[in-house]
């Protein structure tokens, strides 16, 4: 009986002699891809693929006593803006040469910690992490000093030694106060929830506005998820019906501001206003947060405070980086918003 001979093992090396460069191309082609130009990865990647060459990351792994594992770690992927992070995150993880590793907390402490525990036990080369409400301080600090690289995003543990990568959301509910103050509304409100990974920072900034104007106004504050349901429902709240029943009477003179904390919460109040006799823009003045797609070609095209995820991405991407290269990171990066102004709050 005769054996096939073993397929000999095709190594980087034999991949750098077919794509005629240096070993440490190769490498850098491979884990480091943003270091090498457009041209010699595709030659790189055309050898591989020409020689059946697959990267062993499991034994790399085991060299360099790091993963290749990049965890990604949101409280939900409902949320449009979420899933939207989520995409460009995962994209930028793969250009650096990671595994990106999607999870979703819930927004619940519990799950958030026993998904931190395996990944901890996995050895995960770092975690970006939207942080579930309440996320204590102490039990974050203490798995940065296990070793685990954290980046917080979208939401701040204060006094965490997490880095973190925040819009800056208190400036845009500042700016977008103060534009339904300048449409003559004498009565606002919030709609929001601590589960928005941005509300404190959106009750700052409301409040801010509120205190800096001279003339008295009344203010409140409305708990709403950021969902287009819970804002249709937000209308039937008895504080906020009150004040929709004055809006509709002829003997009101100033409009009604509402701020929500999410695009998917103005869209639900958008869809209640008609069954209520009134519009947005008119009696009531309405902004969202997160200018999603859709906002901009609604029937009534709503105001919003803007931000990009990309921006986000970007940074916490460039702060991981300079982290697995032992460069010092500044402990909290603010990304700036616009307040983008339509028929909604006109």
């Amino acid at each position: 009986m005769t054996s096939t001979a073993p397929h000999p093992k095709i190594t980087i090396i034999d991949v750098a002699h077919q794509a005629g460069v240096s070993k440490s191309t190769v490498s850098l082609v491979i884990t480091q891809p943003d270091k090498v130009s457009d041209k010699t990865k595709e030659k790189v990647r055309q050898a591989m693929a020409e020689l059946g060459y697959v990267y062993n990351r499991d034994a790399a792994a085991l060299r360099s006593k790091r993963s290749t594992l990049v965890a990604i770690m949101l409280p939900t992927l409902t949320d449009p803006r979420f899933n939207e992070l989520a995409i460009t995150l995962q994209q930028g993880v793969l250009e650096l040469g990671f595994v990106p590793m999607l999870l979703c907390s819930n927004d619940e402490l519990e799950t958030q910690q026993q998904l931190m525990e395996r990944l901890r036990e996995s050895n995960v080369t770092a975690v970006i992490l939207c942080p579930a409400t309440g996320t204590d301080v102490t039990w974050q600090n203490a798995l940065s000093e296990s070793g685990m690289q954290i980046i917080n995003v979208l939401r701040e543990v204060p006094f965490s030694e997490a880095p973190c990568v925040l819009a800056d959301t208190q400036r845009g509910a500042f700016l977008a106060t103060q534009a339904l103050i300048a449409e003559g509304c004498k009565s606002l409100t919030l709609l929001g929830a601590p589960s928005i990974s941005d509300y404190s920072q959106l009750v700052e900034g409301f409040e801010q506005a509120l205190h800096l104007h001279q003339e008295p106004l009344t203010r409140q504050l409305i708990a709403c998820d950021n969902t287009r349901l819970a804002g249709q429902q937000a209308l039937s709240n008895s504080a906020l019906a009150d004040v929709l029943d004055e809006a509709d009477s002829t003997e009101l003179a100033s409009p009604l501001g509402i701020l929500c904390a999410g695009d998917p919460i103005a869209y639900g109040v958008l869809d209640s206003l008609p069954s209520l006799g009134l519009s947005a823009g008119n009696k009531v003045k309405l902004v969202g947060v997160g200018d999603l797609p859709d906002s901009a070609i609604l029937p009534c095209p709503l105001s919003s405070v803007a931000y990009r995820s990309t921006d986000l991405a970007e940074h916490s991407l460039s702060i991981l980086t300079a982290l697995l290269n032992g460069q010092s990171v500044p402990r909290r990066t603010l990304i700036d918003v616009t307040l983008i102004k339509r028929a909604s709050c006109l």
